[in-house]
């Protein structure tokens, strides 16, 4: 980031720390050969994190973010399979219960073997995820060399404004019509609006300075979106784990199951 800096962080300054940082998580994470699954986690998170951030600033950006978003984007959807299969043997451990059936332990024991069948095929192509690694190193670097001293307070305040008509819009067709994509759309807004909402909030307490926009920057806001986010990603990952339980073509073994995860999905009904 080519700004001089200061002894108080600017605004901008404190944006682009954050999102460097970012990146230098997802490498960590990545980096992580104890816990491979969980460092696939993590780095997913870091990079929609950093996405959501980025997004902050998409009119200052806007020469350099769908290049930048777009490697983003393959970066997690090469991570995808290996967190999807994680997810699904986490959520059947979760519906099974601590004393898992001889039908629900076969299915776990059938879901892990793909999982980690999953992660040694990636880290066959990528070994210790070095290349992915590389990217984000490199990505960091462009990030960096952004124009942030075109980001101030007014733009980063905008861009919030814009995700939550984003989110009321897709909370009021989901509302309409509670299909799956609808839900995962909704979701999805709710999950970027709190993301950013939470890099707004380290940012100002970085820089000392306190927000104009109260009533969006608040805890409890921020908080509400965190739980909302939370309750349809449980709906969603039921809905994977049904998906991933019918894909082992054991359809006399599964079917109890399958009437749990829908005993659970109703439980869900009333979200939103």
């Amino acid at each position: 980031m080519r700004m001089p800096r200061t002894t108080t962080p600017t605004i901008a300054e404190a944006l682009a720390s954050l999102a460097v940082r970012e990146c230098r998580t997802a490498m960590r994470a990545l980096a992580d050969a104890k816990r491979r699954h969980r460092g696939v986690h993590e780095a997913r998170k870091a990079i929609r994190r950093l996405k959501s951030l980025l997004t902050l600033a998409a009119e200052p950006f806007a020469g350099s973010l769908p290049s930048i978003e777009a490697t983003l984007g393959r970066l997690a959807t090469g991570l995808s399979p290996l967190r999807d299969a994680y997810v699904a043997v986490n959520m059947a451990r979760t519906v099974a219960g601590l004393a898992p059936s001889p039908e629900w332990q076969h299915a776990i024991e059938a879901l892990e073997h793909r999982s980690e069948g999953r992660l040694a095929a990636a880290l066959a192509k990528d070994p210790r995820f070095l290349k992915r690694r590389r990217e984000l190193s490199d990505l960091a670097g462009v990030i960096d060399a952004l124009p942030w001293q075109e980001v101030d307070r007014d733009t980063v305040e905008q861009a919030i404004a814009r995700s939550e008509r984003r989110v009321a819009k897709a909370h009021k067709r989901a509302s309409r019509n509670p299909s799956p994509v609808n839900l995962h759309r909704w979701r999805r807004r709710v999950r970027r609006l709190r993301m950013q909402l939470d890099s707004w909030r380290k940012a100002l307490k970085t820089t000392g300075k306190s927000s104009h926009h109260q009533a969006h920057q608040s805890k409890a806001a921020a908080h509400a979106m965190s739980k909302l986010s939370d309750a349809l990603g449980a709906k969603q990952d039921l809905r994977a784990l049904r998906t991933a339980l019918r894909s082992l073509r054991e359809p006399q073994a599964v079917a109890p199951l399958l009437d749990q995860i829908r005993l659970e999905l109703r439980k869900h009904r009333k979200i939103g």
